[in-house]
């Protein structure tokens, strides 16, 4: 079973974990102001995503998670970022600005590795999304 054969978007999770000196508090709110300013400064950033949503998550609700005896991430939250095609995200990502502005400023919270993943949506309940491009 492959991928469809015409895919809306493709969705770039970042799954992130903050830097082990850096509160809880200090990385939501850091990321949800500082960061967000910096990639929404970005022209390319700004002009080819097509949606841009952060997924928070705290040591509350992964313990509250816990309770469901399934193996839970240590992630802190994910950064999900929808672009038309993977070549528009390696587009993103190798824009020199972009990199000037947004690797020296993940240093200040998330701890290295970032994690990746690549996919797709399969909407099962709910209206699924159109491409408008």
């Amino acid at each position: 079973m492959g991928e469809p054969a015409s895919l809306p978007y493709i969705r770039v999770q970042l799954c992130l974990k903050k830097k082990d000196e850096v509160s809880d508090e200090f990385f939501h709110d850091y990321w949800k102001g500082n960061h967000v300013k910096l990639a929404l400064e970005n022209e390319k950033f700004r002009e080819k995503v097509i949606r841009y949503n952060q997924f928070h998550t705290s040591p509350r609700f992964r313990g509250e998670a816990n309770n469901f005896q399934i193996p839970v991430p240590e992630y802190d939250g994910i950064a999900e970022v929808w672009v038309k095609d993977i070549e528009t995200w390696k587009e993103i990502v190798t824009d020199p600005d972009f990199v000037a502005a947004i690797a020296p400023d993940e240093d200040h919270f998330i701890k290295a590795p970032i994690h990746i993943m690549l996919g797709y949506d399969n909407t099962v309940i709910g209206e699924a999304v159109k491409n408008k491009l």
